[in-house]
């Protein structure tokens, strides 16, 4: 009876999974790469679970499947950089979106060296954290990061990802009124 109740439950969370999965897919995401240098040597990935946590003090995070290589990395550096993405850079974002193209990654055109790690100089913006908190969940890791600096071209239409397809987001033309401004 319990062996049953165990199938039941696998099952159903199961299903709840691939609901959810479905639904998010059509949810427009931002796509960036975080990166780190771990024991001198640069590591990265694409993430696209990110968000501002705070602005006093100024504070990121970012979700890493535990599963993930350059998770052990990532969480012993201490300090990680999101570089956020144009349609201009989708070069970059395959060699850490693709385990095939990882000896591709950093040496595209355009990456960068300074004393706080690895960069990509023509991004819409670059931020710098240091890792202040990890908060484990499921498959997870939620790491939050001090933002430490911040490198910004100015505000493009910046990558993102929704339905299987690179994206950007558009403004739409709507009366402030109507878009909950009124």
């Amino acid at each position: 009876h319990e062996e049953n109740r165990a199938k039941t439950e696998m099952t159903r969370t199961k299903l709840l999974s691939d609901d959810l999965r479905r639904v998010l897919r059509g949810l427009p995401s931002p796509v960036r790469l975080v990166t780190c240098v771990h024991d001198g040597v640069p590591v990265g990935l694409a993430v696209s679970a990110i968000m501002p946590v705070s602005l006093e003090p100024c504070a990121m995070a970012i979700a890493i499947n535990r599963a993930n290589a350059s998770h052990e990395p990532l969480t012993r550096s201490g300090q990680f950089c999101i570089h956020f993405l144009d349609a201009g850079l989708t070069d970059h974002l395959a060699p850490f979106a693709s385990w095939e193209q990882r000896h591709r990654r950093f040496t595209l055109p355009g990456w960068a060296e300074c004393e706080l790690g690895w960069f990509i100089e023509d991004a819409p913006a670059n931020i710098f954290c240091t890792i202040r908190s990890t908060t484990s969940f499921g498959t997870h890791d939620v790491v939050i990061g001090e933002v430490t600096d911040v490198r910004s071209v100015g505000v493009v239409d910046m990558l993102g990802w929704s339905n299987g397809r690179f994206s950007v987001a558009k403004q739409l033309d709507m009366p402030q009124s109507a878009a909950g401004r009124g």
